[in-house]
């Protein structure tokens, strides 16, 4: 897959804003000596009216360039949940508690709008009924509040979707856009295709999923060996993150004045787990985690990088204290 093929947005516009579009038919129309038309007469605009055009024109113009460069994000929480802090990392406390957050990452990007997970969806009560009883009391979930209704009522269209991994949390609102194009690696697709609950839930991938299968490119980024730069401007790069499951990912985004966010998925659930290092706590291990040796080599990696760039935001997918440096939707980060 492309980098262009990335780039097409769903309008076929290739992210021309209104303004540019009008911008470019008033300069058309300022400029002297441009007709459409040989056979037709030149237009008999004034000088002052030509001039006055040509500065209208070249506003637009400029409106729209600050369009285009425009990347913003926001958090949309789905749902959240109560547990015990012991439960989410190794060496938590027996009496305290922590909230862990059930979100999606909405993305504005010139070029196109992109969700990076899905967060709880729609159909989530009849999905979690395949799930066995004994990953229940770990696995609870509040009041939901799915991305696609919240979305809706803001009329945000969504051009295609980002896993972090399939796993049920993530994965679940994907049968509220059957329509959209669902982007993950090959190893990713496989699991989703072959796992078995509690990994997958295969009611959720029933509706038939547009996979957009990709594989990463040899290219360095910020330490990791691999990466895919969505849309070649390093706004947004996606990283392997292979060890909770076969096909994990991160995804950097980085903001028009030089800030950086670093979406982890489930690598670790807090941020404790990077500035230990630390695992998750051993029973939600056991459960979650497909691969426990790569998962430590992934916190490990993530744990140096932040020593070499503490200014890096980190951001693990439930981690609702790590989370609160976002604003929630419809609230926008830019």
């Amino acid at each position: 897959m492309t980098r262009f093929e990335l780039n097409l947005p769903a309008n076929g516009y290739q992210g021309r804003s209104f303004a540019s579009l009008i911008g470019r038919a008033l300069l058309r129309r300022a400029t002297p000596g441009r007709r459409h038309d040989q056979s037709l007469p030149a237009p008999k605009d004034s000088e002052p009216v030509r001039r006055c055009r040509y500065a209208f024109a070249l506003l637009l113009a400029g409106l729209a360039f600050g369009a285009q460069a425009e990347l913003r994000l926001s958090l949309v929480k789905t749902s959240a949940t109560t547990t015990l802090d012991a439960f989410t990392v190794a060496g938590g406390k027996w009496t305290q508690s922590a909230t862990a957050n059930h979100v999606a990452v909405l993305i504005e990007h010139h070029a196109a709008t992109l969700l990076f997970d899905t967060g709880l969806g729609r159909q989530v009560d009849r999905q979690f009924a395949e799930m066995p009883w004994h990953s229940r009391q770990l696995m609870q979930y509040g009041a939901v509040r799915p991305v696609r209704d919240q979305l809706q009522r803001d009329g945000i269209r969504v051009d295609r979707i980002l896993l972090s991994h399939a796993h049920w949390d993530h994965a679940s609102g994907l049968a509220d856009f059957p329509e959209v194009p669902v982007w993950a690696p090959y190893a990713e697709i496989e699991f989703s295709r072959i796992a078995a609950p509690p990994a997958i839930l295969p009611s959720q991938f029933e509706h038939g999923v547009r996979w957009v299968p990709y594989d990463f490119a040899p290219q360095p980024f910020l330490g990791f060996a691999e990466s895919l730069d969505l849309f070649g401007d390093g706004a947004l790069v996606l990283v392997p993150l292979r060890g909770h499951t076969p096909g994990s990912v991160g995804l950097f985004v980085t903001l028009e004045d030089g800030r950086r966010l670093f979406f982890t998925g489930d690598a670790s659930w807090r941020l404790e787990g990077f500035t230990g290092p630390r695992e998750k706590f051993w029973i939600s291990r056991r459960l979650v985690d497909h691969d426990r040796a790569a998962t430590t080599d992934v916190l490990q990696q993530v744990h140096r990088l932040m020593q070499q760039q503490p200014e890096l935001k980190v951001l693990p997918a439930h981690d609702a204290l790590a989370q609160q440096a976002l604003p929630v939707y419809p609230q926008w980060l830019q």
